[in-house]
């Protein structure tokens, strides 16, 4: 269930222009939807690089981001020294996206995990350790912008490396070794969080191979109280999965939220948990 959007969101949906981004190339202070070029000139400059994952288009917080902070000139004049942009785009006019970047956009959309947009992505100038992210706000400035990616910019190892070179000898072995502590850490933090996914994997599978071995249990006892009984089940587990089917069905076409359809969900939910607890007493 969902409500229907209120006036503000359908006008900041509407709101903004799609921004404009080179499909071949590289302009300082501009995105660009070449990642390769995006990469060469990262590398030959040591400038990290800003990945937005967009829906130019259609998403609100995306074209707010692009009026609020891209499209303004104290941004062109800073990224032109200090980024280099790609625009990794999703929008509804497919006509916007050259077909040549249109499945690489798909492949990095999986690679980075990102689940919404717009994400934003900082590498480094190897174009491909990942720095961070950032994240959209209505309140959010050139200013203020600048100043998260320069926060994560301080973790560049070209950064590291320059501040290093101004340490005397025992303060740079401190430092030197402090940074391979931590390295340790996030590899081990990473393989830790890698366990864990494996993990839940596993809990779901073996959830789900429980839920089958019960059914297949309490099939089979039915089975032996009789083949009238076992009629019975049959048909009611066929109708409950045929309401349930219903149900889906419907919510997937996101009902407003009125009192009509607060009426036909609770009935249907009520009759699904009546079904349910039948089939339960089996």
């Amino acid at each position: 269930m969902i409500k229907s959007l209120s006036f503000f969101a359908t006008a900041l949906l509407l709101a903004g222009t799609v921004p404009a981004a080179q499909i071949d190339g590289v302009t300082p202070g501009e995105f660009t939807m070449d990642l390769e070029a995006a990469r060469k000139v990262a590398a030959e400059k040591k400038l990290p690089i800003l990945l937005d994952f967009s829906g130019s288009d259609w998403c609100g917080w995306c074209k707010l981001m692009d009026e609020n902070v891209f499209a303004k000139e104290e941004w062109k004049n800073y990224a032109a020294s200090n980024l280099v942009m790609v625009l990794i785009d999703f929008p509804q006019d497919k006509s916007l996206v050259p077909e040549k970047y249109a499945v690489r956009n798909e492949a990095l959309s999986s690679e980075y995990g990102v689940e919404g947009f717009p994400t934003f992505v900082l590498l480094d100038d190897d174009g491909e350790t990942e720095l961070g992210r950032l994240t959209a706000g209505q309140d959010k400035t050139p200013a203020s912008f600048q100043m998260e990616v320069e926060a994560l910019g301080r973790n560049r190892a070209t950064v590291l490396a320059a501040f290093a070179a101004g340490l005397s000898a025992e303060d740079k072995a401190t430092f030197d070794a402090l940074n391979a502590k931590l390295a340790a850490k996030k590899a081990a933090l990473e393989k830790a969080e890698a366990a864990l996914v494996s993990a839940q994997t596993d809990v779901e599978t073996l959830s789900v191979d429980i839920g089958e071995t019960q059914t297949e249990l309490k099939e089979f006892r039915i089975g032996l109280s009789g083949e009238e009984r076992f009629a019975e089940y049959t048909a009611l587990k066929a109708q409950f999965e045929t309401e349930v089917e219903a149900f889906n069905q419907w919510i997937a076409t996101q009902p407003q939220e009125n009192e009509e359809n607060m009426a036909k969900f609770e009935t249907m939910r009520g009759n699904l948990m009546k079904l349910a607890a039948e089939l339960e007493a089996f």
